[in-house]
């Protein structure tokens, strides 16, 4: 039994080295305007919550990439498009994460450092809150310093470690006035396989099953109630929904490449294998 155990938990370390990917995104390859972006493979949706945010490209050597300056950022650039309490967020729909550490200019709507604002850092998994901070002080006010931007270092904000946290959605919220944000060079760790082994459950308050896994086509989904089930490609793009009723249900994903896909509900997520 201890041998066993001892295997399970080696296992289990050896999948957090395998699937712990750090990686950080400058957003110069994206292209201007756009309301997504891809890093390693994972697609993040930019949900503007206040004002509209995307990717900037309109203002070369605006942005900063962790080291040096560079062009390219989300923002909520344009005519009348920055107000008080401006918020956004940046959300997967096929894969979880964690964040090490992002770099922000917080200014008023003009562009202008030194005003005096806060910045409310949010973590969310499956829409529930997993932490929230909120930064009030030591904010860059000259861009004669890493081109205006401030680092936000999530191994050590306000004393504590949010770095090691799973989530899929983090959402900066400005308050003061700090009504422009742009937000750059963002370091995160691509996490799916630490939290979604086969048939492991993100969320377990409910009772679902699904089997078998890997499978070749057949599928079977034991519900605890109606639940409607969205299964993602591990590119992030939505490939089939299955409207399970309470009870044992039967679907089939043959007509899908093999390949791994999660199937998410409101409040669970499952990684598949389809063979």
């Amino acid at each position: 039994m201890k041998s066993t155990l001892l295997s399970t938990l080696c296992g289990l370390f050896v999948s957090m080295l395998t699937f712990g990917q750090t990686s950080t995104e400058q957003f110069e390859t994206e292209s201007n305007g756009s309301s997504s972006f891809t890093d390693n493979g994972v697609i993040f949706n930019i949900l503007s919550v206040v004002n509209t945010y995307k990717v900037s490209g309109a203002n070369p050597t605006a942005g900063w990439n962790g080291t040096s300056i560079d062009n390219r950022f989300i923002d909520n650039s344009g005519t009348g498009n920055q107000s008080a309490g401006t918020s956004f967020s940046i959300k997967t729909t096929s894969n979880l994460f964690k964040v090490n550490r992002f770099w922000i200019t917080a200014a008023a709507a003009n562009g202008t450092l030194g005003v005096a604002g806060t910045i409310t850092i949010t973590g969310k998994l499956s829409g529930v809150t997993k932490f929230t901070q909120t930064k009030t002080v030591g904010f860059n006010s000259t861009t004669a310093v890493t081109n205006g931007f401030t680092l936000i270092d999530m191994t050590n904000l306000n004393g504590q470690n949010y770095s090691n946290l799973v989530i899929d959605q983090l959402q900066i919220t400005a308050g003061g006035n700090f009504q422009y944000l742009k937000f750059d060079a963002f370091t995160w760790v691509k996490d799916s396989g630490i939290v979604l082994a086969a048939n492991e459950v993100k969320s377990s308050k409910k009772e679902t099953n699904i089997y078998p896994n890997p499978t070749n086509g057949p599928l079977t989904i034991k519900a605890a109630e109606n639940t409607k089930f969205d299964i993602y490609s591990e590119a992030g793009q939505l490939v089939k929904t299955i409207e399970a009723k309470k009870g044992v249900n039967q679907t089939d994903i043959t007509e899908l490449p093999r390949g791994v896909y999660m199937v998410k509900s409101a409040s669970e997520a499952y990684k598949i294998i389809k063979q």
